[in-house]
Order: C-alpha cells, then structure tokens, then sequence
C-alpha cells in the first residue's frame, strides 16, 4: 500500500515529467518542471488530508472513481485553458499541479487491494 512518501514521489515525478515532456516539445525552457514537481510532492497527500486515513475505510467520495473522472475532465478543460493575464497563467498551473498531483493519488490508491469505492459518501 502505498504511503505518504510514495504518494509525493510519484506527483513530483509524473507532473515534473510532463512539465518538461511539453517543454521539449514546444523547445522552450523554463523553471516549470522543476516548480511543478516540487508543488505537486508537497500535494500528493492532498487526498488523504481531506479525508485522512485514520481508518480503513477512509475512501469516500474524495478517494472515488466519480471524483477522479470528475477532476480529470476539469483538468483537460483546464488543459485548454487559453491564458492571456498573468495571474490567468499562474492559476492555470497550479490548477493543473495539483489536478495531477491528485489524480495520481488516485491511481496509487486504486491499485490497493481496497481500490477506490465508485462514488463513495460524502461525511459531513
């Protein structure tokens, strides 16, 4: 079962990497995929901070499929996002940090043994 450590290794890894995937493409350099691997390590627990894993079943509807499908879509949405502020720009990447980072936690999570409940209940 993957752990906290494990969660923010793999952010950091798969958001840095297509971070700098897209720059290589698009031959431009910036400091994007080093900011962007260290952000989405510090979010990759982000799933468990909203419902903290103090029990076995702390799968809810934040750690469900119907979430993860619901911030993908955000996320490519997101993706298409035409920036033309600055402001718009840094939002757009930190949108897409975090989506990611999450979405990670997501997949780690549903390769468990206990997997990801379809919708999950929302504990008020």
């Amino acid at each position: 079962m993957p752990n906290a450590s494990v969660h923010k290794m793999f952010a950091a890894l798969t958001v840095g990497t297509a971070f700098l995937a897209k720059e290589l493409v698009d031959g431009e350099y910036t400091v994007k995929p080093a900011v962007g691997a260290g952000l989405a390590w510090m979010l990759g627990t982000l799933p468990d901070k909203i419902e903290p894993a103090i029990h076995p079943h702390h799968r809810q509807f934040f750690h469900s499929v119907m979430f993860g499908v619901t911030i993908m879509g955000l996320l490519g949405k997101v993706y298409k996002w035409q920036t033309e502020k600055e402001e718009e720009k840094v939002a757009r990447f930190l949108l897409l940090v975090a989506g990611s980072a999450y979405v990670g936690h997501l997949i780690l999570d549903a390769k468990t043994k206990r997997s990801l409940p379809l919708m999950g209940k929302l504990n008020a």
